[in-house]
C-alpha cells in the first residue's frame, strides 16, 4: 500500500476496501510551562463533509501555521505569549484534504526573562478542534505516462466522441471493406477497446466465452488490416509478433479484463482486480469500465462520459496517488 500525500481524496474512500482510513493523534498542545524549544510538525488529512467555505484558526505560544493543499490558511510568526488568529475563509471540496501543521516554541527573550517559558498549539476548523486522518491507499495500476498512452490510443482512433454511437459501424470500416460488410451491425464497444489495448501492447488471443470456446476474432482471417491494431507496422513486419485479435462481446471483454489484463498489470489479489472498488471520480483519473452490456475507457472526471459508465470500473490511474514504483 502507498501513503498518499496529494491534495484531495474523495470522501467515499472510507467505505472502500482498497483504502484504509484511520484517525491520527490530535495535533494539539495544551498550554504548559516548559524549558524545551524547537518545532513540532504534523501532517495528514482533514475531513470535509460538505463542499463549502471553511475558516481555520490557531491559538499558540510562540508561532506556527496550518497549511492545506500546499497553501497556508493561517499563520502566526514571531515570539509570542498565547495568541489567537483566524484566517480568511477557504473553499474546499467534499472529501479529504492534505494538511500540514507546525508549531515552534522559541526561547524566552531576555527582556521578559523573569517570566517562565511556555508552549501551546490549538488548531481549529470553525469552532471545533482540528482532527487529522491518515489514508493508506492502493498503488496505481499504471503509471501516469502509461495510462495516458493507453487512453490516447482509445481517444485518438476509436473514442465515442470521434465515432458517435449512431455511426458505430465506422469502426469496422477501419479494417477494410470486407470486414465492414461482414461485421455490419455487430457490437463495437468491445472492438474499440480491443484496438486501444492492442496498440498499447496487450494481446487478446486468449479470450474465451463463458462456455470456454474461443471468443477473440483474428483480423487476418477476416480479411482485415491488422495495421489498425499495430501503429507503425511495416509490410515486412512479422505478423506473429503483432496484435491480431479483437473481441466483439462486451461480456467477454469485461471478463478478459478481470481475469487476464488486470493481473498482467501487476494486480496481486482481489483488492486490486475488483472493479467494484472504484471511488468517486476526480480530475486526472483514468478508468476502464465494463460489464456484460458495455465496455469502454475514459477520464474519470469527464462528465460527458458519465452516462457511459457501465457496471464495474477499474481505476488505472488516480491523480492523488503517487505512481507505483
Amino acid at each position: 500500500m502507498a501513503i498518499s500525500t496529494k491534495p484531495f481524496h474523495p470522501l467515499d474512500v472510507e467505505n472502500n476496501r482498497r483504502y484504509k482510513v484511520t484517525k491520527k493523534e490530535s495535533p494539539k498542545i495544551a498550554w504548559h510551562k516548559t524549558e524545551e524549544t524547537g518545532a513540532h510538525n504534523w501532517e495528514g488529512y482533514i475531513r470535509i463533509a460538505e463542499e463549502g467555505d471553511y475558516t481555520f484558526s490557531v491559538t499558540l505560544d510562540d508561532n506556527g501555521y496550518i497549511e492545506i493543499n500546499g497553501q497556508k490558511v493561517v499563520e502566526i510568526t514571531g515570539t509570542n505569549s498565547s495568541k489567537s488568529k483566524t484566517g480568511d475563509p477557504v473553499h474546499l471540496k467534499k472529501g479529504f484534504h492534505y494538511t500540514k501543521l507546525q508549531h515552534r516554541n522559541e526561547e524566552v527573550p531576555e527582556a521578559i526573562a523573569p517570566y517562565p517559558n511556555a508552549e501551546e498549539f490549538v488548531p481549529k476548523m470553525g469552532e471545533t478542534d482540528l482532527e487529522l486522518w491518515e489514508i493508506d491507499a492502493p498503488r496505481n495500476l499504471m503509471q501516469a505516462v502509461d495510462a495516458q498512452k493507453l487512453l490516447g490510443h482509445y481517444q485518438g482512433l476509436v473514442d465515442y466522441k470521434t465515432i458517435p454511437s449512431h455511426q458505430s459501424d465506422k469502426v469496422w470500416e477501419k479494417f477494410g471493406e470486407k470486414v465492414a460488410a461482414d461485421m455490419a451491425g455487430e457490437q463495437t464497444c468491445a472492438t474499440r477497446l480491443s484496438i486501444a489495448l492492442n496498440r498499447y501492447g496487450f494481446r487478446l488471443n486468449g479470450a474465451k466465452y463463458p462456455n470456454g470456446s474461443q471468443a477473440s476474432n483474428n483480423v487476418l482471417n477476416m480479411g482485415g488490416d491488422i495495421g489498425i491494431l499495430n501503429p507503425g507496422m511495416k509490410p515486412e513486419s512479422d505478423p506473429s509478433s503483432l496484435g491480431k485479435h479483437i473481441i466483439i462481446s462486451a461480456e467477454v471483454m469485461a471478463g478478459h479484463l478481470k481475469d487476464i489484463i488486470m493481473k498482467n498489470m501487476g494486480c496481486d489479489g482481489p483488492d486490486y482486480i475488483s472493479p467494484e472498488d472504484y471511488s468517486t471520480s476526480q480530475q486526472g483519473d483514468i478508468v476502464i469500465f465494463g460489464d456484460s452490456l458495455h465496455v469502454g475507457m475514459c477520464p474519470g472526471d469527464d462528465e460527458s462520459v458519465g452516462s457511459f459508465l457501465s457496471g464495474g470500473v477499474w481505476l488505472l490511474y488516480r491523480s492523488t496517488l503517487d505512481d507505483k514504483e
